[in-house]
C-alpha cells in the first residue's frame, strides 16, 4: 500500500509541477525550483494522498537548525514514515552529486529509530540540461542507464552521454541502500506542439528503509 501511495503521489506531483511551471516559468527557468518549495510541495502532495484515504498525516522539516543547505522532511502517519530529501541540481558536477548523497546520508542518520513504523525514503531533484557533458550525463547517472526515449532527447537537440557512475552505486556505497526505484519526469511542455520539454527534468528515487 505504501509503495503504491508514493508512486501515485509522484505521478500526481508531476501534474503539480506542470501547474507550478506554467505559472512561475520565468522564475525557475535554467535554475529549477527552490529546494524548500520542492520538498514542501511533495510533502503536501503526500498529505493529500493520505487525506484521500481518510488517514491522518502530518509533515515536519527535519533540519530546523539549518545544518543542511537542502532541506529534508518527514511525513508521519499512523503506520508509516516517509523521509524526503529535496535537492536542486543547479550544476551537474561531481561536487553537486556528492552533495545530494551527503544530504541523503544525513537524513538516514536522523531517522526515528525508536519507531517501528514502515519507512521509505524519497529523493527529489530537478535539473536543466545545459551544453556540458556532465549535464548531459545526468539521466544516465540517475537511472543507471540511458532513458528508453533517448532519441526524443536527440530530436530536441540534447545528445545524452553515459555517466561514469550511477546514483544507485553512490547510494549503495555511501548509504548502504539498494533496490531503489529511480525515475525521470518532464513536467514542462512545449507550447507549439505539446511535447515534453526534455531539457527540464524532475528526478525521483524511492527506497525502502
Amino acid at each position: 500500500m505504501l509503495d503504491e501511495l508514493i508512486s501515485q503521489s509522484l505521478r500526481d506531483f508531476q501534474s503539480d509541477c506542470v501547474s507550478f511551471c506554467e505559472h512561475h516559468y520565468p522564475t525557475i527557468h535554467n535554475r529549477g525550483m527552490k529546494e524548500s518549495h520542492l520538498g514542501k510541495a511533495f510533502a503536501r502532495r503526500l498529505i493529500h494522498s493520505y487525506d484521500n484515504l481518510n488517514i491522518d498525516a502530518q509533515y515536519a522539516q527535519l533540519d530546523e537548525a539549518g545544518v543542511l543547505k537542502h532541506p529534508a522532511f518527514r511525513i508521519e502517519s499512523p503506520d508509516h514514515q516517509i523521509y524526503i530529501v529535496a535537492h536542486r541540481l543547479i550544476s551537474a558536477n561531481v561536487a553537486c552529486r556528492k552533495g545530494l548523497v551527503k544530504d541523503t546520508q544525513w537524513t538516514l542518520e536522523h531517522l526515528d529509530t525508536a519507531s517501528d513504523k514502515e519507512k521509505r525514503l524519497v529523493i527529489l531533484a530537478d535539473h536543466w540540461v545545459d551544453r556540458s557533458s556532465a549535464s548531459k550525463s545526468i539521466p544516465s547517472w540517475w537511472l543507471g542507464h540511458q532513458p528508453i526515449h533517448k532519441e526524443e532527447y536527440v530530436a530536441q537537440g540534447i545528445r545524452l552521454v553515459d555517466a561514469d557512475r550511477s546514483l544507485s552505486e553512490d547510494i549503495a556505497q555511501e548509504c548502504n541502500l539498494s533496490d531503489g526505484r529511480h525515475r525521470i519526469f518532464h513536467p514542462l511542455f512545449r507550447h507549439r506542439d505539446g511535447l515534453p520539454l526534455f531539457k527540464y527534468m524532475l528526478l525521483t528515487a524511492a527506497y525502502t528503509l
